[in-house]
């Protein structure tokens, strides 16, 4: 009877752990495919003008394609800002007089950290609209006191994210913040000096 105890008790750890990789397994394989199937939601957006679910389940699109060539990123933000969508990419936050996108600190939006000020950014709309921003400042700031500057005169473009970067604490009272000017009549840096 021992015996017969041990069996089912090691036959049900075992399943128990084999349940809990394929989990792992699974995660994975979304964080993998989940770019590729928005990029190419993206491509199919611009050929032909509406816009397509990533996967037949999704309930967002990318709206903008997020360059920075001296970095060479480029990410495809989702229309959307909640949780659920700033799983699989940045998030356009609804605003009318700027540009804000929110990106997770250990993922999409880990690179702001590498930012300095000069660097450029474009932002490529679904009509195919371009507009290229240079970074004027960096700020990290309480979460409770984030905002946005409204400069009407100017276009800006905002990136935020939780801080610090490295931290373990997914509960974080800080903000990493990353401001940027449109910058008419000139391309994106291919490198820094």
């Amino acid at each position: 009877m021992k015996r017969l105890l041990t069996t089912c008790l090691f036959g049900g750890l075992l399943l128990l752990a084999m349940w809990q990789l394929g989990q792992a397994g699974l995660l994975a394989a979304k964080a993998w495919a989940a770019p590729v199937l928005i990029k190419q939601a993206w491509e199919q957006q611009r050929e032909t003008g509406r816009s397509e679910r990533p996967w037949p389940w999704a309930d967002s699109f990318p709206v903008a394609r997020l360059a920075v060539p001296t970095l060479q990123i480029e990410r495809f933000v989702l229309e959307g800002d909640n949780a659920r969508n700033l799983a699989f990419g940045p998030v356009l936050h609804p605003n009318d007089k700027q540009t804000i996108l929110f990106g997770h600190r250990d993922t999409h939006f880990q690179f702001l950290q590498d930012l300095v000020i000069g660097d450029t950014a474009t932002v490529e709309r679904q009509s195919g609209k371009a507009e290229v921003y240079r970074v004027m400042q960096t700020q990290i700031i309480p979460a409770e006191n984030l905002s946005v500057p409204h400069l009407p005169e100017r276009s800006l473009l905002v990136l935020v994210t939780c801080y610090p970067f490295d931290g373990l604490n997914p509960d974080t009272d800080r903000r990493y913040v990353v401001i940027l000017e449109a910058h008419s009549n000139s391309a994106p840096a291919v490198g820094r000096s």
